[in-house]
């Protein structure tokens, strides 16, 4: 088989694995996005999910500290009024400690209710995340059981033009077939056109009649013109 049949017969298999696709539509899209995006929010969930548990921590820690530290403030002011104390100096020490543990006692109150606050928002977000993941699952599901079906149907054709593809592109050289794919993007298809009473069937461009004898003898001619593979058969 000459070049330029090879290159038409690939791109009718071409045109018709386009016609494959077009009938699949945005499913095989839709399926990837949807898939990520489930990826993502079970990586965004997992991540509040330790943080939670992380905030639950510091929330107990910062609980006990706050028991101690009031325990620590009414046993220094069990002393104060107990006898302990019988200097000014030993007093002003004592209430010096006990201003210090007011203050840490506030700051670990103001911590643990930032705390409470964070592992609250950080509840909702989850559940919120939870209920949005069941749904893409869901709507993955769905669009995979659609994809699937249509994948059914068209599988055996697909399958047997991309056998067939493989076959004809392994007699292409590699400058041909990156001209071929240029071509193909740039004129949706229309890789190779037909010489027609002296014009390009693409465009509609006169070709020389030096082209036209070369695309005779089935050499490799292009359009001057939309750059397409051209070819002509024999009156």
């Amino acid at each position: 088989m000459s070049l330029i049949n090879q290159i038409i017969l690939l791109q009718e298999v071409d045109n018709k694995l386009f016609e494959i696709e077009k009938l699949l539509g945005d499913l095989p899209t839709k399926v990837e996005e949807l898939t990520q995006k489930e990826d993502d929010i079970k990586s965004s969930l997992q991540n509040k999910e330790n943080e939670f548990k992380e905030t639950s921590v510091l929330i107990s820690t910062n609980e006990n500290l706050v028991e101690t530290t009031s325990g620590k403030i009414n046993s220094l002011k069990d002393k104060l009024i107990d006898g302990s104390i019988s200097t000014n100096k030993e007093y002003d020490a004592m209430m010096e400690t006990i201003d210090f543990e007011k203050n840490l006692l506030t700051e670990k109150e103001n911590e643990l209710i930032n705390l409470m606050s964070k592992k609250e928002e950080l509840a909702k977000e989850i559940e919120e995340d939870k209920s949005s993941l069941d749904g893409i699952i869901s709507e993955l599901n769905a669009k995979k059981d659609a994809l699937n079906a249509k994948m059914q149907e068209v599988s055996e054709e697909q399958n047997a033009l991309k056998s067939e593809r493989e076959s004809v592109s392994q007699g292409i050289d590699s400058n041909t077939m990156s001209k071929y794919a240029e071509i193909y993007k740039a004129r949706k298809g229309l890789v190779v056109a037909e010489i027609l009473d002296g014009s390009c069937e693409g465009c509609g461009a006169m070709v020389p009649p030096q082209s036209i004898n070369e695309a005779l003898s089935q050499n490799i001619v292009f359009c001057g013109n939309c750059s397409r593979f051209l070819y002509k058969l024999e009156n």
